[in-house]
């Protein structure tokens, strides 16, 4: 016992020694086997995601990468490596740089991504551990993305990937989503409520994914293949700089898309506006439709109008504009042939795709969202004289003889109210600022199987001036069921609009009123006229009424539109790659205008009988549309070969019809109802319209290696509106698309470069229906013929049996480039259509019996280019900041090819014109040339305009023959220059659009210097740089007490260029685990954004805008709740 007591010191140390020589050659071997760490690999890899390209790294070096419980930014982001002869550390430290990550290398190469420090500010967040699993692929996906996603289910860019096992760590805040998505796969969000550490989600296989996608409307087409041209814009990114109306913002984004200005109606909040895309495709000009032309979607008037796609379905116009905002997931412009073939022969004005967002999965979620603006007159281009100029511009004019008594007594009296401070600004008695509203409310949850929306919106827009609004309401419910392979939903929207027009009248009435003169009498009251005129010895006298009279009546004028719409779609998967699809909608609509005008206004002045003053006038319609899609899609993957192949057959009808009725005799301005009219003040008059169409889509698309992409489609249209020989055409369109940044020599040298081309012919289908066919009219023979007791029918119209299709040919070329990690982006686009065969209305002969007939006439061609760079010009990942720049230009050429022989009369119609010039189709010529004759300016001796004839000559003489070309009011250049900086939750960005290069005709200032009557008020330009005697040197007439109806011509031409201002967004997104106010209040996150529009206008041109209704300036706070 004593020995064993003895060695136990010498067998510890014997131990200890041992123990640690042990430990030092492990610890040789651990970093031998840690060394993989210094093997040097190249890696190029171009326009992938992060998380793909971990992956790739990965398998290229032979380790497993695992994330634990890191959220990576910009993890479903594209961005591009290329690495070349650097150790494997080198890389993944140069890919993750700027992310809050650190690495742990083991043994067994095996690498651990883990949180390089706590985050500060986390509150609620949830460790998730899970498993990710194909239907197919039960041992686990590699590399698929995990995402978070926030309340309304977009991506916040930050997320994980799986690791060799399938498996994956992520920390989530609480009831918030995870989206998992892997290629071939369908992706799946799942909400998380608690912590979890044993997660399974099985992702059903599917050939294309729908998270990399283009949404054209009838079909789902990958992006990465896809050979058509076209622009997508999130709902998110609409709201922020236009919150109000979404399509004002896609001109900040696609520089081919342009609203078109209306300098009548301005800012009036019951006109529909008007877009182009890539120029006219049709000839004609836009003639004012009525109210109810517009809510039953009769678009003849409006010829270049894009097609509007909601969910898969041809929509009326009105339906966008009408739909809440805040419903947008997304909007697509499909531009050339190979995107808008499907839909053959209404496509040729190009397709606007509207696509509305999904019930999110997870537990109940409601949202509010509000917009509160206030909307002021824009009144910055009238430049009216005050009372002491006006007085001076009359005195100049000769009207007050200083010898006579009874001219200097009323020069007297204007001078005495000038003096007392009289200087009334009539532009203001009108108008008011406005305060807007827009509110919603959205209820949201379900599950896999079953998803449901239920959402309620209230907009109240009152117009800037008096009286004037336009308020609607809508309700919404959308529904979703997911059994196996099947899925059926169904969307129903209830939507009802308000309008009523200002008893103020056209507001260019008040910058006709003296300001001298004041608004109401001694007592208190307005008067009738406020003035007789004299313009002095020789001259009839003036009448100036009191534009604010007539506004003081009960005079109404209002439209309302109901409108309901019921959708079903069901979708079967019969194989994992056959899909088949059905759709099926329905709309009802119902409008009504009245206009009730009281005996009193000053337009029954003239009227001695009582019986005959007042009026009023009603209109009634109804439209009823259904339509119905089948179609069948498949996809075949062998090896890198994907064939695609997709049908559709459509089949829709849409039939309207009006009733409008007038009478006269209302004495009373409380008999205010149509019923108390004396008489009617003529039979009721309307119309009824029926139109079927049918079309057959068939597109075959190949891809190889992702490398290469063909698309081709026809499309056979048939269509009730054409003769019986031409009732049927085809269309169709080819595409080719080069993926050259995939190519191994180009590969991680450039972020991005892509070609593509491609050809096709669409059609255009807006114009009246029965132009081709014979029909009648009982109209005005209510008259039984004197041989026999029969009632008798006129010819309504001159039908043209022969009108055939107008087509458009589309030629596009285009390439996409992108370097720097995808920080810089540039695309180009060149475009040549040529539209053949056009449906133009010509007038007919007064002989003949009719006023004008449907014809295919002539060619028309718009060239040009679209081309766009984005910089993302400093970023800081850790940080979240970004800066980006962006700009985008477009060009179109717009020039006539060729004209029938019957177009030639309208040219001689349009020639004789002496108003401001109109539009005259010559070839060679754009249809937005300007004609006019050139002028010389003022003669110094004379004071008369000198003309110059065609031969050279000078005249005084204003001929019409001697009109010439002498610009395109249409720019040569025209887009959008946008900045935004976020930085985290908060978001700042400037938005500005121009125009270079056109001319306009500046009317509003020739009417107001030269042809306006003295007795009316003037632009102030009038006192300054007129001819007053021989020898002066003006660029004026003399003035002319009348007006001198001076005629159109170059004098009055100028550059038309504009830098627009037009949104400025300023946002901060307030999250829970930052403020426990929220976390009181169970709110997830608030939204606060701050917006402004047409804030700044700097133009070349100093003329007239919202001639009968002024435009405006907004400021908006939006407002975007979502509860727990």
């Amino acid at each position: 016992m004593r020995k064993f007591r003895r060695l136990v010191p010498i067998l510890s140390l014997a131990l200890c020694t041992s123990l640690g020589m042990t430990y030092t050659v492990s610890a040789q071997d651990i970093d031998r086997e840690r060394a993989y760490k210094n093997e040097r690999i190249s890696v190029r890899i171009s326009n992938e995601p992060l998380s793909t390209i971990i992956e790739r790294v990965a398998a290229q070096a032979k380790v497993k990468i695992y994330l634990q419980g890191v959220t990576l930014i910009g993890i479903d982001r594209p961005t591009t490596v290329n690495e070349n002869d650097k150790t494997l550390d080198e890389i993944l430290r140069e890919l993750l740089k700027g992310q809050n990550v650190r690495l742990r290398y083991e043994i067994g190469r095996t690498i651990y991504v883990e949180p390089a420090d706590e985050e500060d500010g986390e509150f609620a967040m949830m460790p998730v551990q899970g498993i990710v699993r194909g239907s197919d692929a039960p041992e686990g996906l590699i590399g698929a993305t995990v995402v978070i996603t926030d309340g309304s289910g977009n991506s916040t860019g930050m997320g994980c990937v799986t690791n060799a096992d399938g498996k994956f760590s992520i920390n989530v805040p609480r009831k918030q989503s995870i989206k998992v998505s892997f290629i071939g796969y369908k992706s799946k969000s799942v909400q998380i409520l608690k912590p979890e550490t044993a997660l399974e989600i099985t992702l059903n296989a599917n050939t294309v994914d729908m998270d990399q996608v283009v949404v054209t409307g009838i079909s789902k087409r990958s992006k990465s293949s896809f050979t058509g041209n076209y622009v997508t814009v999130k709902g998110d990114e609409l709201r922020r700089v236009s919150p109000t109306n979404i399509l004002r913002g896609l001109q900040f984004y696609d520089p081919s898309f342009r609203i078109v200005e209306n300098n009548q109606t301005g800012s009036d909040p019951n006109a529909q506006m008007d877009f182009r895309i890539r120029g006219d495709q049709s000839l004609g000009i836009n003639t004012e439709a009525s109210s109810m032309d517009l809510m039953l979607d009769n678009v003849s008037s409006r010829p270049n109008v894009p097609l509007f796609v909601l969910n898969g379905f041809t929509v009326p116009i009105s339906r966008i504009l009408s739909l809440d905002p805040e419903r947008v997931e997304s909007i697509t412009i499909l531009k050339d042939a190979a995107a808008t073939a499907i839909y053959g022969s209404n496509a040729a004005n190009g397709v606007i795709v509207v696509e509305t967002k999904v019930a999110p999965d997870g537990a109940l979620s409601v949202s509010y969202s509000g917009n509160f603006t206030v909307q002021a007159p824009d009144l910055t281009d009238y430049n009216l004289c005050n009372a002491e100029e006006k007085l001076e511009l009359e005195w100049m004019a000769g009207i007050y003889s200083p010898t006579n008594n009874t001219e200097m007594n009323l020069y007297n009296r204007y001078k005495r109210n000038v003096l007392a401070g009289v200087n009334t600004y009539w532009l203001s008695q009108p108008l008011r600022t406005a305060f807007i509203q827009n509110h919603s409310l959205t209820a949201a949850g379900g599950t896999d199987v079953f998803r449901y929306t239920l959402g309620v919106n209230a907009g109240f827009t009152p117009g800037v001036m008096k009286g004037s609004s336009n308020n609607n309401k809508s309700v919404n419910l959308n529904m979703s069921y997911t059994k196996n392979r099947i899925v059926v939903g169904a969307d129903i929207t209830l939507t009802e609009t308000q309008g009523e027009n200002s008893p103020y009248g056209n507001f260019s009435s008040y910058t006709e009123a003296n300001p001298y003169y004041q608004i109401r009498n001694a007592e208190g009251e307005y008067d009738k006229i406020l003035d007789t005129k004299g313009l002095g010895a020789g001259y009839a006298n003036q009448s100036i009424y009191n534009p604010l009279y007539n506004s003081q009546f009960n005079a109404r004028n209002e439209t309302n539109n109901l409108n309901i719409t019921a959708q079903l779609n069901a979708e079967y998967m019969l194989l994992n790659n056959l899909r088949l699809t059905a759709q099926l909608s329905y709309m009802r609509g119902m409008a009504r205008t009245e206009a009730f005008s009281p005996a009193g206004m000053t337009r029954f002045d003239q009227v001695q009988d009582l019986t005959q003053r007042g009026a009023y006038d009603k209109s009634t319609g109804e439209l009823t549309s259904w339509s119905s899609n089948l179609g069948i899609n498949y996809n075949l993957q062998i090896n890198k070969h994907l064939i695609s192949l997709f049908g559709n057959w459509t089949v829709n009808e849409d039939t309207n019809n009006q009733v409008s009725m007038s009478a006269t005799g209302y004495p009373d301005e409380h008999m205010d109802d149509f019923i108390f009219g004396f008489e009617t003040s003529n039979r009721p008059t309307g119309t009824e319209e029926t139109s079927r169409a049918m079309g057959l889509t068939g597109q075959f698309s190949y891809s190889y290696d992702n490398k290469y992409s063909f698309d081709f489609n026809v499309r056979a249209d048939m269509s009730s509106r054409f003769g019986e020989d031409n009732r049927m055409e085809p269309f169709w369109s080819a595409g080719v698309r080069w993926n050259a940044y995939r190519e191994k020599w180009l590969e991680g040298r450039l972020s991005n470069l892509v070609f593509r081309a491609s050809y096709g012919v669409t059609g255009s289908q807006n114009y009246d229906p029965y132009q081709a066919i014979e029909f009648y009219t009982f109209s005005n023979s209510m008259k039984p013929y004197q041989s026999f007791n029969v009632l008798g029918a006129l010819l309504q119209g001159l039908n043209n049996s022969s009108l055939g299709w107008s087509k458009t040919g589309n030629l596009s070329l285009a390439v996409d480039l992108g370097f720097w990690r995808n920080r810089v982006n540039m695309t180009f686009n060149y475009y040549n259509n040529i539209t053949r065969e056009m449906l133009v209305n010509f007038d007919l002969a007064p002989s003949t019996g009719f006023a004008s007939q449907m014809l295919n006439a002539g060619e028309l061609q718009n060239r040009g280019f679209d081309a766009s760079l984005n910089v993302i010009a400093f970023q800081d990942l850790r940080r979240q900041l970004y800066w980006t720049i962006g700009v985008n230009a477009n060009r179109n050429k717009n020039k006539i090819r060729k004209i029938s022989n019957e177009l030639q009369a309208l040219n001689e119609e349009q020639l004789a014109s002496e108003d401001a010039p109109l539009p005259m189709y010559q070839e060679g010529q754009s249809t937005t040339t300007l004609f006019t004759v050139p002028s010389l300016g003022i003669d110094p001796s004379s004071g008369q305009e000198v003309y110059l004839k065609r031969n050279g000559e000078k005249t005084f003489k204003w001929d019409p023959v001697d009109k010439v070309p002498v610009g395109d009011t249409n720019p040569k250049v025209s887009g959008a220059i946008n900045s935004s900086l976020n930085w985290q939750d908060f978001s700042f960005s400037v938005n500005m659009t121009y125009r270079y290069g056109g001319i306009t005709y500046n009317s509003t200032l020739v009417d107001k210097l030269e042809n306006r009557n003295v007795a009316f008020n003037t632009d102030r330009r009038a006192l300054t740089n007129r001819w007053l005697k021989p020898g002066d040197v003006a660029r004026y007439k003399a003035l002319d007490r009348q007006g001198s109806e001076t005629p159109q011509s170059s004098r009055f031409i100028m550059d038309d260029n504009e830098l627009n201002l037009a949104s400025i967004a300023v946002g901060y997104r307030f999250r829970d685990d930052q403020f426990a106010f929220l976390r009181k209040c169970s709110i997830q996150a608030l939204n606060l954004n701050f917006t402004t529009s047409d804030l700044v206008r700097w133009s070349t041109v100093k003329m007239e805008r919202g001639l009968d209704y002024p435009f405006a300036r907004s400021y908006t706070m939006s407002l975007s709740i979502i509860f727990k």
